[in-house]
């Protein structure tokens, strides 16, 4: 079953590290969306997939990469109401 999740990751994430995971998995995944840097220290993802998907990549968003400090992930429905065209981009880099 398809669904679309807002993703809150807090803590040291907002590397090129972190986001090149992220963007390297949801792709391997087949999720698409968006990955943007919080003003404090984190990022918001916007992810829409196939729901086994969605959790192995809410896995890998959890244990990171390298020094990548995860300290809070939390998740939440949402309506997507944009099109992603099929893509996971990152924003404002």
């Amino acid at each position: 079953m398809r669904k679309c999740i807002k993703i809150k990751v807090v803590g040291k994430v907002q590397g090129e590290g972190y986001k090149t995971l992220a963007q390297k998995t949801a792709q391997t995944l087949g999720i698409e969306g968006t990955l943007q840097n919080l003003e404090t220290s984190g990022v918001m993802i916007h992810a829409c997939g196939i729901s086994d998907n969605l959790e192995k990549f809410i896995d890998t968003l959890y244990r990171g990469v390298g020094k990548n400090d995860v300290q809070d992930l939390s998740t939440e429905p949402f309506v997507n109401e944009r099109d992603y065209r099929g893509v996971f981009r990152i924003i404002g880099d």
